[in-house]
């Protein structure tokens, strides 16, 4: 199961197994003493979030294997200052199961689109997409807020640091955004569209021709609660190249949190911490 990217050939996998104090990777051992199993977690300094980048299935391996297996990744995700582990796999994956069945949730559903090659003939579009500037953030924040569903923003929270976006208006008004990586195998966008938006035909087939001119294929993320770019994305010859679930195994709990104000407050006012470490010692309040 590739679960963070797509490593392909040798040498993008050796780069995957290389020790760093960002990335772990777990062998499990079978019954006849041999690596039977192994998986990797990645966390970059500072996130939120480790990635479960890929976990392999042996031939007899057993259930009790991937739990002890998926436990070590998580326990040396939460070494990393991780607080969620996530992951991404296909449903008709064997592994699926497995990773549901070992305190991962799904917190949403996404496509991938890659864009043709040579576009459908246009008249070019001046305009459409501008980079964003800092006066733009609040109202990018709020777009987000707007569009992306509560589960996911708990996952995934938005950040407003060091992201180079590009945005479109109409009449004024915010009405999409995008986030963009790039590496040697292609351009990967992540847009955020109003369904309110005017032409996002015209808006999807001008973002492919900007990343288009850097020379390497372009893939645009999808999640589900955008799933009505679908029709735009066929009309421009944009192909489907995986629907993935997406799943969180959360590594902290809500710890209720007294104070002595909260303690004279009515019992539905008090409020719970909930980026608490799950290795807190839970303390009963003074009575």
């Amino acid at each position: 199961m590739l679960t963070h990217g797509n490593p392909l050939g040798f040498s993008a996998v050796a780069s995957h197994l290389s020790i760093s104090d960002e990335s772990f990777t777990a062998v499990c051992t079978g019954k006849n003493g041999k690596p039977d199993r192994m998986g990797q977690v990645q966390h970059s300094r500072g996130k939120r979030s480790a990635h479960l980048t890929f976990m392999t299935s042996g031939e007899n391996s057993s259930a009790l294997a991937a739990s002890e297996l998926l436990d070590e990744l998580t326990l040396r995700a939460g070494e990393m200052e991780a607080i969620n582990l996530l992951a991404e796999c296909k449903e008709s994956d064997p592994a699926f199961e497995e990773v549901r069945h070992n305190a991962f949730s799904i917190y949403g559903w996404e496509t991938v689109w890659q864009f043709p090659a040579k576009l459908p003939a246009a008249e070019p579009q001046e305009y459409l997409w501008e980079r964003m500037t800092a006066e733009d953030e609040p109202n990018v924040h709020t777009l987000y807020q707007t569009l992306v569903p509560p589960l996911v923003q708990t996952t995934e929270p938005y950040s407003g640091a060091d992201i180079h976006r590009l945005i479109s208006r109409n009449n004024g008004e915010l009405s999409a955004y995008v986030e963009s990586d790039s590496g040697p195998n292609g351009i990967y966008l992540k847009p955020v569209v109003h369904p309110a938006a005017p032409a996002p035909r015209e808006l999807l087939q001008e973002l492919a021709r900007i990343f288009q001119g850097l020379g390497r294929p372009v893939y645009l993320q999808m999640r589900s609660y955008q799933a009505w770019l679908t029709p735009f994305l066929e009309e421009i010859q944009a192909t489907s190249a995986e629907h993935t679930a997406l799943l969180v195994r959360h590594l902290t709990l809500p710890l209720l949190v007294r104070s002595a104000a909260a303690r004279r407050l009515p019992y539905t006012q008090q409020q719970t911490e909930t980026s608490a470490s799950i290795t807190q010692k839970f303390v009963e309040p003074p009575k």
